[in-house]
């Protein structure tokens, strides 16, 4: 995509380093912003968004802005994090945990030179999906293919840089996977507007 999807996956790594032991996060970074779902409910919630919060005004080194329990902060130059907290993952067991904030950083940091990779000029709004599940990451790329794009020549910009892609047509575009060289699966989704 660009060395600014790039730098926002560097950028969460350094975060979630500073962070120290947080429940599992779902993360959705874009070259402009970054969503992070803390997946846990009670005490576990709050201790989790607390050290969240303590990590971003550190590494921010400007104003966190809770609301609501939305915490918002301009995390680095014209990159906005907006942190809540969701359910927890469906089929957690609380204290049964394989995954770690810092796997989660170290995959993040696995995945950034691909990212720097990727076309810009074909994935202008691309989204990189990282999701923790307690048991293991899901990494999600989803792109969009404008009216008049070749939905086929997007979905190849998409899986540039994997091993073994594959794509299939769905209603809504086009769905597959592909392989890092690490070995990581990486979704695609291409959604094609009309």
């Amino acid at each position: 995509m660009s060395l600014s999807l790039a730098r926002c996956v560097e950028a969460v790594a350094r975060l979630l380093d500073a962070c120290g032991p947080l429940e599992p996060v779902r993360l959705c970074m874009s070259e402009a912003d970054v969503q992070a779902e803390v997946c846990a409910r009670g005490p576990a919630a709050l201790v989790s968004m607390a050290r969240l919060a303590a990590a971003c005004g550190s590494a921010a080194g400007s104003p966190v802005h809770r609301d609501s329990g939305v915490l918002t902060v301009d995390l680095e130059e014209e990159l906005v994090l907006v942190a809540a907290v969701d359910a927890p993952v469906r089929g957690a067991v609380p204290g049964e945990r394989a995954t770690s904030t810092t796997a989660a950083a170290g995959l993040l940091r696995t995945l950034a030179p691909w990212a720097a990779a990727l076309e810009r000029e074909r994935l202008p709004s691309a989204q990189l999906w990282v999701e923790d599940d307690g048991r293991d990451f899901t990494v999600r790329l989803l792109v969009t293919a404008a009216s008049g794009d070749d939905v086929e020549a997007v979905a190849a910009a998409a899986g540039a840089g994997l091993e073994r892609a594959r794509t299939r047509p769905t209603d809504s575009g086009l769905d597959g996977q592909g392989c890092l060289p690490c070995g990581r699966t990486v979704h695609l989704g291409v959604v094609a507007l009309s």
